[in-house]
């Protein structure tokens, strides 16, 4: 831990995250949301963790990622959003995977596979992304037999604005998706909220909720964050040097310091996910103390102006970027891009502890 960057994720702030959500949903159930590498936090240690907490039903968004996380959980539940792309049945049916079917060309293909099939149907409702359009789906949904032969279990849609206050949005696809999903012959199962979904209300929770960023740590809506901190983000400290004259910082010398500031160089940068449009606009915490980013992001460091902590507590300090004071979407928002963003681009060389 000593040398390189450190992710430690609190599990019990992670159950705690997803206890705040299963409160909200009642008795429905809370499905986690676990791509990209459960959102750059380590789809292993998340998946084995929810999973030991009671979570049973994971999303993923390809192929690949469900055969790893099927080696993880071999009694999950687990569904990938991507759907099936050519040549994929096989490897469905295999490790028991239930594709979300997007498209009349994925229903094609799935319907021509022989064995017993579990499948979600994907319906448009204004996302503009993948799905089933209206028409397509109310007319699979009148066609009985072929409806049978493919194994549909649920149906789901995607909400594009309930993480930023676009109610009016947000109503119009829930009354689209009504109208969809209650077309399907019934019982069968619905799926609409995702993380800030679950937080407009139990008309919008249907059977399960996907879960991703709120368990995480990333703040799903407007305002305070009712999520508790799950990540933070350190680098070891490598050397600290007091500027003898008036000097610049880093690449195109973009930094000009004064005579006497005390510059602390940082064994993290852009190649472990630190976003490069931080330069000299981010902020970390030393001995507890908040210092700024001074010169650009380089791929392996970054340099703060540690003037005002004490020399004495600089001794062994390692640099946290986020941390309980400054989480991920506080820094993130000070260049512009959303917590997602940064967890999923931490690198190879950053170290994950779960504690």
């Amino acid at each position: 831990m000593q040398n390189t960057p450190t992710l430690e994720i609190n599990l019990s702030a992670l159950t705690a995250n997803y206890e705040l959500i299963k409160s909200k949903l009642g008795d429905r159930l809370c499905a986690a949301v676990v791509k990209a590498n459960a959102y750059g936090l380590g789809m292993e240690g998340i998946s084995k963790h929810l999973w030991s907490i009671g979570c049973k039903q994971f999303f993923v968004a390809t192929l690949a990622e469900a055969v790893d996380l099927r080696a993880v959980l071999p009694n999950a539940y687990i569904y990938v959003f991507q759907g099936i792309l050519p040549n994929e049945e096989k490897e469905f049916l295999h490790h028991k995977l239930i594709p979300v079917l997007n498209s009349m060309e994925n229903i094609e293909r799935w319907e021509k596979v022989a064995g017993e099939k579990n499948a979600v149907l994907h319906v448009d409702t204004g996302m503009t992304r993948l799905g089933l359009t209206e028409p397509e789906a109310l007319a699979l949904a009148a066609d009985k037999a072929r409806l049978k032969n493919l194994g549909i279990r649920m149906v789901m849609s995607h909400l594009a604005s309930a993480n930023d206050g676009d109610i009016e949005k947000s109503n119009d696809q829930r009354m689209r998706f009504e109208k969809a999903f209650r077309a399907f012959p019934q019982p069968m199962a619905a799926s609409l909220a995702n993380s800030a979904g679950v937080f407009l209300g139990a008309e919008y929770h249907y059977d399960i909720a996907r879960v991703g960023c709120a368990l995480y740590g990333i703040t799903p809506i407007i305002g305070d964050n009712p999520m508790q901190h799950v990540a933070t983000l350190s680098a070891p400290i490598l050397q600290v040097r007091t500027l003898d004259r008036d000097e610049t910082v880093g690449y195109g010398a973009t930094y000009a310091a004064k005579k006497g500031s005390r510059i602390a160089i940082c064994g993290i940068g852009y190649a472990d996910g630190m976003m490069r449009s931080l330069s000299n606009r981010g902020f970390a915490y030393v001995a507890g103390e908040k210092v700024p980013f001074v010169g650009r992001i380089s791929m392996d460091m970054i340099a703060l102006d540690v003037s005002h902590v004490p020399e004495a507590r600089l001794a062994g300090a390692r640099a946290e970027f986020i941390n309980a004071k400054q989480d991920v979407n506080m820094l993130t928002s000070l260049c512009d891009t959303i917590g997602y963003e940064m967890f999923t681009r931490m690198g190879r060389r950053v170290q994950y502890r779960y504690v």
